[in-house]
């Protein structure tokens, strides 16, 4: 019989748990985001070897329903109404809608591990609630969009005299956009940033929230909510006026740098030195920082364990680049120079180096959480043992993986 219990869930009710049950385990092991207990579970968890990995402990009353939910969750008005008290765990996002006031009664409490978005009025009255992420409050009786929306002429056919919210961004840079329509119907605008071409900001400025942080684009501009390679696909798609919510990387050629007439980035930039000047030139705004690209005649990405070699770096004279991996090994009979020249890691956890190597890895990494040598293993008689302790671990262990686990 197993003699330790691992269990990886999201939730864990350890309301019921009973010690008869759990008695035999050395120790058990729970690894989940919420565990939910009571007086009761409590008692036994105290009692016997548990050990808790978890964001959240949450005691829930006696009697009560647990609700849980992987992904996204919205409460509206037309959902039935609880008649049992319950108790709501979401690992994920919740959107709360207006006039929910009789859904949420019988919610004692709610566990977020996500976000939650919910109306002003509705905030204060929910009871015991918890939110590993952010919390967003929208005006009372708003409409929500999505968190970046694109308001179109078709979006003024459906018009409402309404105040319609998003969370980030509101976007007017459709030309065809009828915004005295959009005025007659009676419709109000409100979020974070409001991005307005120039031609129809005056017509549009008073239907939008003040607060709201506007920006005029040319018209013409085209918004890119993602990274963006300055390249021939770029051109032809989004054209040479560009508002781009996300990194923008300078191909090493320069790409259509040169045919680019407004450039607006609200993340960083990456390009190469020959071409830094002019990206300078042409970039109106930036919101994140200008960083210099080394030419890369390859690129090695999203692997757990990379070892870097000598003869790795020979054959690439135009260099390598390492970046979203988890640990990166260089071999101890690299020379500086050799790493300084061809050598380029960004966005990698761990790089692990000799002391002598140290100071030149460090010259070219970028976002690296640690740069440094790391002791020698204990040889190969240690390794073994460890191997072999392992596999007996693995034969006294029993392990549960699930959404939600009730012990």
């Amino acid at each position: 019989m197993a003699k330790k219990l691992i269990i990886n869930c999201s939730t864990c009710d350890a309301r019921n748990a009973r010690e008869e049950t759990y008695a035999h385990y050395e120790s058990i092991v729970i690894n989940c985001a919420t565990v939910l207990t009571n007086d009761t579970g409590k008692a036994v968890l105290n009692k016997l070897p548990f050990s808790l990995n978890c964001a959240n402990v949450q005691e829930v009353p006696e009697g009560t329903q647990l609700r849980t939910a992987n992904g996204s969750t919205e409460i509206k008005s037309g959902d039935t109404v609880s008649q049992e008290p319950y108790f709501l765990v979401v690992n994920g996002s919740v959107t709360i809608g207006s006039h929910t006031e009789k859904q949420l009664e019988a919610c004692v409490g709610m566990c977020v591990n996500g976000s939650l978005t919910c109306p002003e009025s509705i905030y204060p009255q929910l009871k015991n609630v918890r939110v590993n992420g952010s919390t967003t409050c929208y005006p009372d009786g708003a409409i929500l969009l999505k968190r970046n929306a694109v308001i179109d002429k078709l979006f003024t056919l459906r018009a409402k005299n309404a105040l319609y919210w998003a969370s980030r961004r509101i976007i007017f840079t459709d030309l065809t956009l009828d915004a005295q329509a959009l005025a007659a119907r009676g419709a109000t605008f409100s979020a974070q940033e409001v991005i307005v071409a120039q031609s129809l900001l005056e017509s549009l400025i008073d239907r939008i929230d003040e607060k709201a942080e506007i920006v005029v684009v040319p018209d013409g501009t085209a918004v890119v909510l993602d990274d963006l390679t300055l390249d021939g696909a770029a051109l032809g798609r989004y054209g040479k006026q560009l508002y781009v919510v996300g990194d923008v990387t300078v191909p090493e050629d320069g790409g259509v740098l040169d045919e680019i007439s407004y450039l607006n980035v609200r993340g960083d930039a990456r390009v190469p030195e020959a071409y830094r000047e002019l990206l300078l030139s042409l970039l109106t705004d930036i919101a994140g920082e200008v960083r210099l690209a080394k030419p890369n005649g390859s690129r090695i990405s999203d692997k757990p364990l990379v070892k870097i070699t000598r003869w790795m770096l020979e054959q690439q004279p135009k260099g390598l680049e390492v970046c979203d991996c988890v640990v990166v090994k260089i071999a101890e009979d690299i020379p500086k120079e050799l790493i300084a020249r061809s050598l380029h890691i960004r966005d990698c956890a761990d790089v692990t180096c000799t002391p002598e190597q140290e100071d030149a890895v460090t010259m070219i990494c970028e976002d690296v959480g640690n740069i440094g040598s790391k002791p020698s293993p204990e040889g190969v008689g240690g390794l073994l043992g460890g191997v072999l302790k392992g596999i007996q671990g693995v034969l006294d262990t029993k392990v549960v993986n699930a959404a939600d686990y009730v012990l």
